[in-house]
């Protein structure tokens, strides 16, 4: 749709063109009129749009968003007759009704920027919907060095007490930086914060279950195909990065209503 600006400068040109060509201008130009004259000459366009070109830029951005805001939807409602299906893992952390009939499952990075962004906006979607549940997986790209240990924390002290560790998930993904920064020491700090039993914890990072759930975790993706962090799978619908709220709402009422 145009911009008044836009729409006014267009029409004027046309109204000024047909005046000069010695068409009637007392009465209503019809749309099949104003296609006419804009197809026998495009040079009105481009003289109405002289010293607007930021404001034709950001209609044209406009456009552009929408046409990939609708190629993406149409993707995602083909994904809904062929989703991509997670395992479940029950016996592990849940965020929400555990019984609830939309999960969304993230395979995540602990070191990523944008899975810590994203972990603000999941857990508002999650307060905004108490009938959905949440589900964290690990896929760290390798461009850390603190994802793994961070992983092996976090998987650790599930072994211990999921309540617990759901604390450190959030804990983790907050003070990424300060991880980065001051590595094992600043995870035993904010898995103490928890009230992990450090004994107990320390004992399980590098046991074989704890290893084993974060490389199911890795292999899964891959074969998911998924080659991003955060990689979000609702009802097995792809939503990737720190996309804002309402694409996941919209995404929630595609699954509700389909």
């Amino acid at each position: 749709m145009l911009r008044p600006a836009l729409t006014i400068l267009l029409t004027s040109a046309i109204i000024f063109h047909a005046q000069i060509c010695g068409a009637e201008t007392s009465r209503t130009v019809s749309k099949e009129e104003v296609r006419q004259i804009l197809k026998d000459n495009p040079e009105v366009i481009f003289e109405a749009l002289q010293g607007h070109e930021e404001e034709l830029y950001d209609l044209l951005q406009v456009g552009l968003e929408k046409k990939n805001k609708s190629r993406i939807r149409e993707g995602r409602l083909k994904q809904l007759r062929n989703p991509k299906i997670a395992a479940l893992h029950p016996d592990r952390p849940i965020w929400g009704s555990p019984n609830a009939k939309i999960s969304i499952i993230v395979f995540s990075d602990f070191q990523s920027a944008t899975s810590a962004k994203a972990d603000l906006i999941i857990h508002k979607l999650l307060q905004q919907n108490p009938d959905i549940n949440y589900r964290f997986r690990h896929n760290p790209l390798g461009l850390h060095k603190m994802s793994l240990p961070a992983a092996s924390y976090y998987e650790a002290l599930a072994l211990q007490d999921q309540a617990k560790a759901k604390k450190l998930n959030r804990l983790i993904l907050k003070n990424r930086l300060a991880i980065k920064k001051n590595g094992i020491k600043k995870l035993d700090e904010l898995a103490e914060e928890c009230g992990a039993d450090m004994n107990q914890l320390h004992q399980n990072l590098n046991s074989p279950q704890v290893n084993a759930r974060i490389d199911g975790d890795r292999k899964e993706a891959r074969k998911l195909g998924l080659t991003a962090s955060p990689v979000f799978l609702v009802n097995g619908v792809t939503v990737t990065g720190a996309a804002p709220l309402d694409e996941f709402e919209e995404v929630l009422r595609m699954i509700r209503t389909n």
